[in-house]
């Protein structure tokens, strides 16, 4: 018999003893209030953080709304017979196939944060983009360019975990909000700086015909006159990649990472053809005589050592401990005596505890009453935020009822739109969630974005004598000063739905449920530009010019006015 082992009194000590030391049988879970008591206490994130993280952001803009300004040249290109006033349904399906592509994979993609790491999504997804964006500005044929721009958006998985990393990050709310408002806020700026760069790079043997730059590159460029805008996302994508791995910490507690494997991912995915162990009950420990009563589900090990008389009761009778230097531990499927039955209310309150502790699911994420309507209103202001930006550049081509001007023009606009957005954004966010708290921010961020749309056609009035294809002083003023205030209240609104609905779910949900928020933001926003080019088309056909914009964007600001409604009814946890 070993030394260890003595009789009587000195026994159990020495078992215990060399149990402790010796042999780790399970390792034990702390309680979801010990592990809030040890868990670290979130603090600012440094400048190189926020800036990788708005880099980021920006290309996701980017890979977004760089190809509006020249979707509809895009479609005409590829497809012969189209001209300016029936090229915008195409040019919707070009800017929705990209939304298209991230409704079926954006859950996943979170799902992926929740396991591999936020950091780790943020850079394969930019990996992937930066190879599928080369592959879209070379595609030949329109239906080859949404397929690519399909496969785009399905490699694509940024907006969750970097949000969810901005809400980690963070300490309290001020400061979250002041890093939710540049992140989010560089968003915003994409939506107006990207279109414009998209704008002033496509088809540059027409735009720049003198240019040397394009002389030496002729034949590539006459060929694939939109690869330039696509090539410039790629480079961007290298860049954020660069700097996510240099700058961002990793979020996800340690004991929830998990390394990536991509035979285990097939296993996962393949159960049917892989199905999963079952964990064994029965296990060997170098203690003679030692068993343990364990409790499956908690994981954690009793202090009672089962005496002689009672492994008759407690252990089944073909499991008999062998007259060796090993024995059994015996892990029970019901619950212990010891433990007393617990009532109802302490019943509710551990099963609420367990679902919080229990990966999220669809299922599970739309049951919270609380989520389930503030993600309602962000995929229905997500819809509405698309819709005004794919009607901008069809109000802008058309001639009959726009402003008839031409790719580079457009950029001219939204570059004098950036100007006044950048001075706007960022103290109007954190101004109003200061003054007014959050979710007043967030309703008087819907009430002053998309109404507001329904004064874009007055520049009707004030491009009047300006030269064929140009935009004047007033008219650029004009337009640059309203889009801007849109596009800073929508970054508002966006800022404060992203912060209320994250504090709906547990921390360690946050990923999976910004995943599923993508999931139906990105059918919102695939739906949109589909919905907006159908919309101005039919109206610009088939009302009476000019009138047909007016009546485009008077139906979309009603729209608005109805979520405005809709943020009414939201209420704090």
């Amino acid at each position: 018999m070993p030394s260890s082992i003595q009789a009587n009194g000195n026994g159990k000590e020495n078992i215990e003893s060399e149990l402790s030391e010796r042999t780790r049988l399970i390792p034990i879970r702390t309680s979801s209030h010990e592990a809030d008591g040890n868990k670290k206490t979130p603090s600012d994130p440094t400048g190189a953080t926020t800036a990788a993280l708005a880099v980021a952001m920006l290309v996701q803009s980017y890979l977004l709304v760089s190809v509006f300004p020249y979707s509809g040249f895009l479609a005409m290109f590829l497809i012969p017979g189209l001209n300016e006033e029936t090229a915008g349904s195409y040019a919707g399906l070009v800017a929705s196939s990209f939304m298209f592509g991230r409704t079926f994979s954006s859950f996943q993609w979170g799902r992926a944060a929740d396991v591999y790491g936020r950091v780790f999504v943020i850079r394969v997804s930019l990996l992937l983009s930066a190879v599928f964006s080369i592959c879209f500005g070379l595609a030949p044929t329109f239906r080859s360019a949404l397929i690519w721009r399909f496969i785009l958006g399905l490699s694509n998985g940024l907006m969750g975990p970097i949000k969810t990393i901005v809400s980690e990050v963070n300490g309290d709310q001020k400061s979250e909000t002041r890093c939710m408002g540049i992140v989010i806020g560089m968003w915003g700026y994409g939506f107006l700086i990207n279109p414009a760069l998209g704008g002033y790079l496509s088809d540059p043997v027409k735009q720049y015909p003198n240019s040397l730059f394009v002389e030496l590159l002729h034949p590539i460029f006459s060929r694939y006159p939109f690869l330039l805008p696509n090539v410039l996302g790629c480079l961007l994508c290298l860049v954020a990649f660069f700097l996510v791995g240099r700058y961002v910490e990793e979020t996800l507690p340690e004991e929830k990472l998990q390394p990536f494997s991509l035979w285990n991912l097939i296993k996962s995915k393949c159960s049917c053809c892989f199905p999963r162990q079952q964990p064994a009950f029965i296990r060997r420990v170098s203690s003679w005589g030692l068993f343990k009563h364990l409790h499956p589900t908690e994981a954690e090990m009793s202090d009672e050592i089962i005496s002689a008389d009672e492994r008759k009761d407690v252990l089944p009778k073909w499991v008999s401990p062998s007259p060796s230097t090993s024995s059994l531990v015996y892990m029970s499927r019901s619950p212990s005596p010891q433990k007393p039955i617990q009532d109802d209310e302490q019943m509710m309150e551990t099963t609420s505890i367990r679902e919080d502790e229990e990966p999220a699911t669809i299922r599970s994420l739309w049951n919270r009453k609380l989520t389930r309507r503030h993600l309602v209103v962000y995929w229905m202001y997500s819809f509405l935020v698309i819709c005004v930006d794919e009607t901008f550049p069809l109000y802008c081509i058309s001639k009959e009822s726009g402003l008839a001007v031409q790719e580079k023009n457009i950029g001219n606009i939204l570059s004098g739109t950036g100007l006044f957005y950048v001075s706007l954004q960022y103290f109007l966010l954190t101004g109003l969630v200061d003054r007014f708290g959050l979710y007043s921010a967030m309703r008087i961020g819907a009430f002053m974005s998309i109404p507001l749309c329904c004064l874009m056609p007055v520049t009707l009035i004030t491009i009047k004598g300006a030269p064929e294809g140009q935009v004047n002083w007033p008219t650029l003023a004009y337009i640059s000063v309203v889009y801007a205030v849109i596009r800073a209240f929508s970054t508002v609104t966006f800022s404060t739905l992203t912060m209320s609905t994250n504090k709906t779910v547990p921390p360690h949900h946050r990923a999976t449920m910004n995943g599923f928020s993508m999931l139906g933001g990105s059918l919102a926003k695939a739906a949109g530009p589909t919905f907006a080019g159908f919309l101005f088309s039919t109206s610009v056909s088939t009302i009476v010019p000019p009138y047909g914009s007016v009546v485009a964007y008077s139906v979309i600001s009603m729209l608005g006015v109805g979520l405005f409604i809709r943020t009414l009814l939201l209420t704090p946890k």
